[in-house]
């Protein structure tokens, strides 16, 4: 059995600008979305990784896994 490795959003990398900027069928764009191979796999990659950003507010009075549990 092999063990699961997350892949942390880190490890793919960050996406820098828009594929569809010098795609050869930019001109069917926004229509091409849902036919495009390449943001299928991009999609996919994101998708499967584990985000590694702050998800709570930085205004936020508590950080949200203390607050799980506890009777007010």
């Amino acid at each position: 059995m092999t063990p699961y490795r997350h892949r942390f959003d880190f490890d793919i990398g960050y996406l820098i600008k828009s594929p569809c900027r010098e795609c050869a069928d930019k001109e069917l764009f926004p229509d091409c979305i849902n036919t495009c191979l390449l943001l299928d796999r991009i999609h996919t990659a994101l998708s499967n990784s584990v985000s590694c950003s702050k998800s709570g507010s930085s205004l936020e009075p508590y950080a949200v896994f203390n607050a799980v549990g506890e009777d007010k």
